[in-house]
């Protein structure tokens, strides 16, 4: 039977303690004070059309709505209201703006600050602001004001001498706006959409700047109207049903993308997994920041569309644009879980001639998060007025999104060295490749019971040991001891399990990296021999099932067009050829006194252990100043701005004879924030400002070099090449 709405004043009553403990058992409500304005405030005097059941039932009530159905005003749900004024920590005379009215929400606030407060509730809709004020007043709160106008532009009379202590913010808003009618030290709530992505974040003004310290806490809210109104920038691909929107960025091109996503897609596989209820919106916010050209994609319901995972439809997924070629984050099941509700593995399709570099690109930035991020705090979010910035760049500004009235800044702590750890148990093999489209595979010795896999072909690679850091130390440390390889670039593709003599299943990290040299010049120090096969070859060897399936998905990966295997000759690079030269970025930072800051590095590093060094990093699919300022806030924590960098030096070095020759970028920053942090302690134990003339004994030969060139006013040097 369904109550009238005009219900018994005792049921609403008991309806509304009932919620409360709801509330409080899921730790939404946890002040005395919340818990008061809620057991207070007759939620159902707001909604006189709702049955009081719905009204007190934890969920939102739709107050108006358009002729298309979209709401666009409601009572927000409980769990919500009261997460974001506990957030707001209202005492009692505290001045408090909401924008985005109703009046109930108005009403708890009410509650909250008092009789020696005040409250100004505002909202673009006239009838909402009538609704609010009749629904106000007959609830007892006629001290309320209730305000009709555009929240961009908030009236002068409106705003208090000094600011507001509080402003709660109760629609989607893509900006904000308000930071100047805020009070010093006062407290503004927000859902702030970071490329349609929506967070109820909690901050505090300091000096004019929003400082983020709550848990972000996704939400949905109806959306800010008039000029505050987002724009999506939706792009549709011609003939695919496809659409990418750019909500934050620049809008890329996409009609050249109707080619690509008429192909089968390229899976990159990350190993990285989530359970079938464990949120993972902060690895899509992460991606938001870290990717250049990131959109979001959806598809139209009731057309066909070529994609082989379509996103669902009220969550488009996130995407990457390169130039002709895109990338999409999916996911797919591989078990049931522990709780029984599915274990999911993070995949990337790859769409057009460079989908698989543009899926692999992703996939490094996820397996980034996982590793520092996923274990860590909450990011924090900082808002500074757009005013304080140049303007934007037109190249990509890791984690900053740029706005109309603000720049967003989003910084992502790092996880200590124990939770960011691979499991004690992996191992770490290479899975290596040939531009001829063959693997490299290593024949192991035949001795039954005393090594795995005894007398088969496999990968390289090994345990791990007590000095590795990561396993990307240990697939490093096993190709250079079994068969001294270096390979400049290697990156993870996934996990593999592998089962053991006695029947003990073994996680076993993979690796890739492209090498295109000849096997017999290798100095083998264990099995028998290591050589090239394509994957059509692999029936014919002696190859566990598991290596085989791992290098076929990899080759189905790759571009499909392969070129004819190599020549004896061919395999063999001149040493007059073209060879790609690994780029790396550095940070000359000086202080006032002339000290050069240098970090010493970890013990077990896989380069230059136990040796000082500038701030360094190799560049991603990124500029290079781009990668200077992420490896700067990823390595010490240092806020550095674009227009403050200048290139300084450049030393083109080979560290030894037959290495990949680089090109080491010596940028200095003029002007920085923070001090250095020991961001990533499994690098860097130390840093420390030295003094240029009495550097450490004990410092990275091409980095003395280039100090030593920009003391002298050189740009250029070169070190490690033969005479």
């Amino acid at each position: 039977m369904t109550t009238s709405p005009h219900a018994d004043v005792g049921d609403a009553s008991e309806l509304r303690h009932q919620l409360v403990e709801q509330l409080q058992t899921a730790k939404h409500i946890r002040s005395a004070a919340v818990e008061r304005a809620f057991r207070t405030v007759p939620r159902h005097t707001f909604a006189p059309e709702t049955a009081v059941e719905a009204a007190y039932a934890n969920d939102i009530v739709a107050t108006r709505r358009r002729d298309d159905g979209t709401v666009t005003s409601s009572i927000s749900a409980p769990w919500l209201q009261a997460d974001m004024l506990e957030a707001a920590r209202i005492q009692p005379g505290h001045r408090v703006l909401e924008i985005g009215s109703g009046g109930y929400n108005a009403a708890l606030i009410a509650e909250l600050v008092g009789p020696a407060g005040h409250v100004t509730t505002l909202d673009i809709d006239p009838t909402v602001s009538e609704r609010a004020t009749c629904f106000l007043a007959e609830a007892g709160y006629n001290a309320v004001d209730v305000v009709t106008a555009d929240a961009e532009h908030l009236p002068d009379e409106v705003v208090p001498a000094g600011g507001f202590d509080v402003i709660i913010v109760t629609v989607d808003t893509w900006d904000l706006p308000w930071i100047d009618a805020l009070a010093e030290g006062g407290r503004l709530v927000a859902p702030l959409r970071l490329h349609g992505y929506h967070w109820a974040i909690g901050f505090t003004k300091a000096k004019e700047v929003l400082h983020s310290d709550e848990p972000l806490i996704v939400c949905g809210f109806v959306a800010i109207q008039g000029d505050g109104a987002w724009n999506r920038n939706r792009r549709t691909v011609p003939g695919t049903g496809v659409h990418l929107s750019w909500e934050d960025g620049t809008p890329l091109p996409v009609d050249q993308l109707t080619p690509a996503l008429t192909g089968d897609p390229t899976v990159t596989r990350t190993g990285v997994t989530v359970g079938g209820q464990e949120p993972f919106d902060l690895l899509q916010l992460y991606l938001a920041g870290a990717l250049p050209g990131f959109c979001r994609l959806e598809t139209d319901p009731d057309n066909d569309h070529p994609l082989l995972n379509p996103p669902s439809p009220h969550w488009p997924a996130a995407a990457i644009v390169r130039g002709a070629s895109l990338a999409q984050l999916t996911h797919e099941r591989i078990s049931d879980g522990d709780d029984g509700k599915g274990r999911y593995e993070f995949v990337v399709h790859g769409y057009g001639d460079d989908g698989h570099l543009a899926a692999q690109e992703m996939a490094e930035h996820i397996e980034i998060w996982q590793r520092h991020h996923r274990s860590a705090r909450c990011p924090l979010i900082t808002a500074r007025p757009a005013a304080d910035h140049a303007p934007a760049a037109p190249v990509h500004d890791p984690h900053v999104f740029a706005k109309k009235h603000t720049h967003i800044t989003v910084d992502w702590p790092i996880a200590t060295v124990k939770a960011a750890r691979e499991p004690e148990t992996a191992n770490a093999s290479a899975l290596i490749y040939n531009d001829h489209g063959e693997y490299l595979l290593h024949l192991r010795d035949y001795f039954p019971g005393q090594i795995w896999e005894p007398g088969m072909w496999s990968l390289l690679g090994g345990g791990r040991e007590p000095q590795d850091a990561t396993l990307d130390h240990t697939v490093r440390r096993e190709l250079a001891e079994e068969a001294g390889l270096d390979l400049a670039d290697l990156t993870p593709f996934g996990t593999e399990y592998a089962t053991d003599d006695a029947g003990t299943t073994v996680p076993i990290a993979i690796y890739t990296g492209r090498w295109n040299g000849d096997p017999r010049e290798l100095q083998l120090t264990e099995g028998v021999m290591l050589a090239w096969f394509t994957p059509d070859d692999l029936h014919r060897l002696r190859i566990a099932d598991t290596t085989s399936e791992l290098v076929r998905r990899h080759a189905a990966s790759l571009p499909t067009t392969r070129n004819e295997p190599a020549s004896e000759e061919g395999r063999r690079a001149s040493p007059h050829g073209t060879v790609l030269n690994v780029v790396g970025v550095h940070l000359y930072l000086q202080q006032p006194d002339g000290g050069v800051l240098l970090g010493l590095r970890h013990p077990s590093s896989a380069f230059a252990p136990s040796t000082w060094h500038a701030l360094a990093g190799h560049c991603e699919q990124e500029n290079a100043i781009a990668c200077l300022i992420r490896e700067a806030r990823e390595e010490a924590g240092l806020r550095i701005e674009r227009q403050d960098v200048e290139l300084v030096h450049v030393v083109h070095h080979i560290d030894h004879a037959g290495d990949r020759p680089r090109m080491g970028l010596f940028f200095r920053a003029r002007v920085w924030r923070g001090e250095p942090e020991l961001r990533e302690p499994d690098k860097c134990t130390q840093w420390k400002f030295w003094d240029p003339t009495a550097l450490p004994d004990d410092l990275v030969p091409y980095t003395r070099t280039a100090i030593e060139g920009i003391q002298n006013g050189e740009l250029y040097s070169e070190t490690g090449w033969p005479a």
